[in-house]
């Protein structure tokens, strides 16, 4: 077990990288937005994305990186806690404001604060302070994130905030995988997510009801194959998934699997749901591992709590109470079957 540390003089100004390895994994971390810029597993890279630094690191696709303050979309012109309205500035779209806002944590440099080796686990915490009413929530916050691997090729990322005024928080991370060799689609990739209800979304992805996943592509109880569920979604405005399913269950709720490498990766959060996206907007730029825009080439997989939920009765609301703890926590557990 061991961590490398290395800076960089880039694009966005002098960063650091951190890899933490054992015998099998490395993940390297940007402290540019917390971000997961590269997992290899036995050299065989699990993570789409740029993979020149400075494309990686201004990329409005948020390829691995910390989200927040608030992890997916608010809903114009604004939310309420306890009677107090709350402005929301549209971002990414003229009806709802995306991940965080402009200038979310995603693209912000994060302090280094602690590193640990230890025979069995390497960490590295890194720690952002969110001014009040920057990007116009309320309260100073401040967010420590910290990336765990074991030996038993376990990554685990915990988020531990606090602030001090009632704020909106949902932190999530916002990898893209893909365990092929030739990373051209996830078609062959295998899903399993332990849940029965998911939201349903207009074309403007505003939520309009929490319903069963019955009878529907969205039914990914049993190991569905993603390329048939993109094919079933073919004729709606999204192209593939960008939804969220409210888990069933509170520990290993996801399992993605790819048949033709064998390696599979599980996922236990503390989070009540997943925001599944299967890259259906094009990169701005060519992805080196797949020699083309990206689309349907990864899944992101992006625990949290339901985006929204401030705006509906009906789901987590993700307010912060003033000086209260905020602490959840995502793992990734990584698996190759024998061949």
């Amino acid at each position: 077990m061991q961590i490398k540390r290395e800076h960089k003089q880039t694009s966005v100004g002098n960063i650091e990288l951190i890899t933490l390895i054992n015998q099998d994994l490395k993940a390297v971390i940007t402290s540019y937005g917390a971000g997961l810029y590269q997992i290899e597993m036995d050299e065989h890279a699990l993570l789409v994305g740029p993979q020149n630094l400075d494309d990686y690191l201004t990329s409005t696709s948020y390829y691995g990186k910390t989200i927040g303050r608030v992890s997916g979309r608010l809903v114009v012109p604004f939310y309420e806690i306890d009677g107090i309205m709350y402005p929301v500035q549209p971002v990414g779209s003229e009806k709802t404001n995306l991940h965080g806002g402009k200038v979310g944590f995603s693209f912000r440099n994060f302090e280094i604060v602690d590193e640990r080796v230890q025979s069995d686990t390497v960490s590295i915490t890194m720690k952002y302070v969110s001014q009040d009413q920057e990007e116009d929530f309320p309260g100073e916050l401040t967010l420590f994130v910290t990336y765990t691997l074991n030996n038993q090729n376990q990554l685990r990322i915990d988020y531990d905030a606090k602030s001090n005024q009632d704020t909106l928080c949902n932190i999530t991370c916002h990898p893209y995988f893909n365990f092929q060799k030739e990373k051209k689609t996830i078609n062959k990739h295998e899903l399993m997510v332990k849940a029965s209800t998911y939201l349903n979304i207009d074309e403007d992805y505003m939520i309009q009801s929490k319903d069963r996943v019955d009878n529907t592509p969205f039914d990914l109880r049993n190991s569905a194959v993603l390329g048939d569920c993109i094919k079933q979604m073919s004729d709606t405005p999204f192209q593939g998934f960008d939804h969220t399913w409210i888990f069933d269950e509170d520990k290993n709720q996801v399992t993605l699997y790819d048949p033709e490498s064998h390696i599979g990766m599980l996922v236990d959060s503390s989070y009540p749901a997943i925001v599944i996206y299967t890259h259906n907007i094009p990169s701005a730029k060519v992805l080196e591992q797949t020699g083309n825009l990206g689309i349907h080439s990864s899944v992101a997989l992006e625990c949290q709590f339901e985006p929204g939920g401030i705006h509906h009765g009906f789901l987590n609301s993700a307010i912060l109470r003033k000086n209260e703890h905020y602490q959840h926590h995502i793992t990734y557990s990584f698996f190759k079957k024998g061949e």
